[in-house]
């Protein structure tokens, strides 16, 4: 969408992936309003949006951003060059105390003004992200398979190949939810590094990535489906699109055709704070007692409940998690960061969580009974 006001003043576009609004009226003067609605309903309340806007004078203009079939759950983020982000909740001038509506006064000129619910990390960012981890002799990029509209899903192993151990993590089933990608981004990065831990780390064990399971609703700014319109951390059950399919199949390659040792999947994700959500604490699998010991070893770190712990969300439905948990039998972790959480605190839990899983999963393994079988 492209649009210019009646004196050809002001532009707002969001003609880029993960660019959407879906409606914008100017109300005179300087003031502008901006609908935003879901790809369907119902659906999971997370209303994305993300615009360029611009003005050949400098001024301030008033932008009121209005939900249908949501509200408003992210504060925005604001840029002048795509790349560096910083919050802009101080640019809130006005709310509607159902979350419905909120005014933002943004100061424009020349010089494009990005703002989005979160900072943009697509497709192309990940490509790139992937292709400079590859150049490590230790990491091999390909791709998991192909969404619904033919965009790569791309797939990193990182470690030692001819390890029969595995760690396996995801992110970004729902497109909005990009303080998970970023979570896990330096989750990864935190294996990937030059420690004596990660390197002993890498020698015993592989770590197989995907970053982005949900390219089409990430390049259309979607709140939580994929092309077809399915909410695809729902879809661990039947199995329908190719997305979830793709990273099935690699899981069952990995413990059948390549007969390895699957020990831990984790799905990155974001919500209102930090929480670890798991099956049942009742539940046995291998190996014994990790959830537990991974989490009191990381708040132990962090010196406070840095992480909370939830073994009843969405216990029984058709999750990544639960699938995992049921058909695999290893410990699956539903990995949420908060929607506002601190960035440089999103960082420190990433690597202390990378870190504190390295040396409780090389300590498990050099105890590890031969008689457990794969």
């Amino acid at each position: 969408m492209r649009f210019q006001s009646q004196d050809k003043v002001v532009s707002f576009e969001t003609d880029f992936a993960g660019g959407k609004i879906d409606q914008l009226v100017e109300l005179g003067g300087d003031d502008f309003e901006i609908l935003i609605r879901p790809e369907k309903e119902p659906i999971n309340d997370s209303a994305w949006y993300a615009f360029r806007v611009h003005s050949t004078n400098p001024r301030h203009i008033n932008v009121r951003l209005r939900y249908e079939g949501g509200s408003h759950r992210y504060e925005p983020k604001i840029s002048h060059n795509r790349i560096e982000w910083q919050s802009a909740e101080h640019l809130i001038v006005a709310r509607h105390p159902g979350g419905q509506e909120v005014t933002l006064r943004l100061p424009v000129n020349n010089q494009v003004l990005w703002v989005a619910g979160q900072e943009l990390v697509g497709n192309k960012d990940i490509a790139g992200w992937v292709d400079t981890l590859a150049q490590f002799p230790f990491v091999e990029s390909s791709l998991a398979g192909r969404s619904v509209q033919d965009r790569p899903i791309h797939r990193l192993a990182i470690g030692n190949p001819d390890s029969k151990e595995v760690i396996y993590a995801l992110s970004r089933q729902h497109p909005p939810e990009v303080t998970g990608t970023i979570g896990m981004m330096h989750f990864i990065e935190a294996l990937c590094s030059d420690t004596e831990l990660a390197k002993r780390y890498r020698a015993e064990f592989l770590t197989v990535g995907i970053p982005i399971a949900n390219p089409d609703g990430v390049a259309r700014g979607y709140w939580r489906s994929n092309a077809n319109g399915v909410d695809l951390n729902r879809d661990w059950l039947t199995f329908q699109e190719p997305e979830t399919r793709s990273i099935r199949d690699d899981l069952v390659r990995l413990r059948g055709e390549q007969e390895k040792r699957l020990w831990l999947f984790l799905d990155f994700h974001s919500t209102y704070n930090e929480v670890f959500y798991t099956v049942p604490k009742q539940t046995k699998l291998f190996p014994e007692g990790f959830t537990a010991e991974w989490l009191k070893s990381l708040n132990g770190r962090m010196g406070d409940s840095t992480m909370l712990r939830d073994d009843g969300h969405n216990a029984h439905r058709s999750t990544s998690k639960a699938w995992v948990a049921r058909e695999l039998g290893i410990h699956a972790v539903t990995y949420e960061f908060g929607d506002e959480t601190d960035r440089e605190r999103i960082r420190k839990i990433a690597i202390g969580s990378a870190e504190e899983m390295m040396k409780i999963l090389l300590a498990r393994k050099a105890n590890l009974s031969p008689t457990v079988s794969r």
